[in-house]
């Protein structure tokens, strides 16, 4: 998958503020009154992206501001959420600010920001560039003695995972970070079975999108015939010190000697990013 076409996946699901000002220096200056009256674009849903060109449609049309001196700086985000107090994803607003995106992981759907953009009549705004707020995690399974055949994973559960945060838009910086009674689980769409090798490891499919910038993640595996193994830790190795936003670690979980044990994480490219190491202990 690319780039763009991971876009196009998401591309009814992006949110969009377009707001006018007169400040030439808008793209590095935060705006401040004019976030208090109604923007020309007002968190504006898209519909959809286009797979070949990239360009985000809309229902509804807008024009840019008749004077030159007037631009239009843009802030779009992912995942859209409609203005209110929802206790999942919701967009708050904040007189004389940016607003904020106030949203709770599930540990399946991304959080992406765009760095603001300006345009006017006189000239189109740059391309809009995504950019992961979260670290994502993926799995791949080693047997090489075949002790676990015919044993099924049930769950993976993240334990003492903070799920709730903020995103502003104008800025990018996440908030503080809150823990929420609901755990989260690697989505495991049925019951796997254990196998892979060293030279072919099994790949889970999936993946799960956690707080970044943190040391240390806590994993219990569940299967359905050999118990729970709790307090698998996860950490980054390879002069890593924390997991990093952006970034995708494939974690390798080997099995022998009757016991489950975290071998390995390698930083992979995500859908949009880098490469690195890491250590599963």
């Amino acid at each position: 998958m690319n780039d763009l076409a991971g876009l196009v996946a998401v591309g009814n699901n992006i949110g969009v503020y377009g707001v006018v000002t007169e400040c030439a220096d808008a793209l590095h200056e935060m705006l401040v009154t004019e976030w208090n009256g109604t923007p020309l674009m007002n968190n504006v849903r898209t519909s959809g992206i286009d797979a070949r060109t990239g360009m985000l449609f809309w229902d509804g049309n807008y024009t840019y501001p008749l004077e030159e001196n007037r631009l239009v700086k843009f802030c779009v985000y992912h995942p859209y959420a409609s203005i209110g107090t929802d206790t999942g994803n919701c967009m708050e607003v904040v007189a004389g600010k940016s607003p904020v995106l106030h949203f709770r992981l599930t540990g399946t759907e991304d959080v992406m920001w765009v760095h603001p953009v300006i345009g006017s009549r006189r000239y189109n705004p740059s391309v809009l560039l995504f950019e992961h707020k979260l670290t994502q995690l993926r799995f791949r399974l080693i047997d090489d003695e075949g002790e676990f055949t015919g044993v099924n994973i049930t769950e993976l559960v993240f334990n003492e995972v903070n799920t709730n945060s903020t995103l502003n838009l104008e800025t990018g910086e996440l908030g503080e970070w809150l823990a929420s009674p609901d755990a989260v689980s690697f989505p495991l769409k049925s019951p796997v079975g254990i196998s892979g090798t060293t030279d072919m490891p099994q790949i889970l499919a999936g993946e799960v999108m956690l707080q970044p910038g943190q040391p240390v993640f806590r994993l219990t595996l569940k299967t359905d015939s050999r118990g729970d193994y709790p307090d698998i830790e996860i950490r980054p190795s390879g002069g890593e010190t924390f997991f990093s936003a952006g970034r995708s670690y494939m974690v390798t979980l080997k099995f022998q000697n009757r016991t489950a044990m975290a071998f390995s994480a390698k930083v992979t490219p995500w859908v949009m990013d880098g490469y690195g190491e890491g250590m599963v202990e």
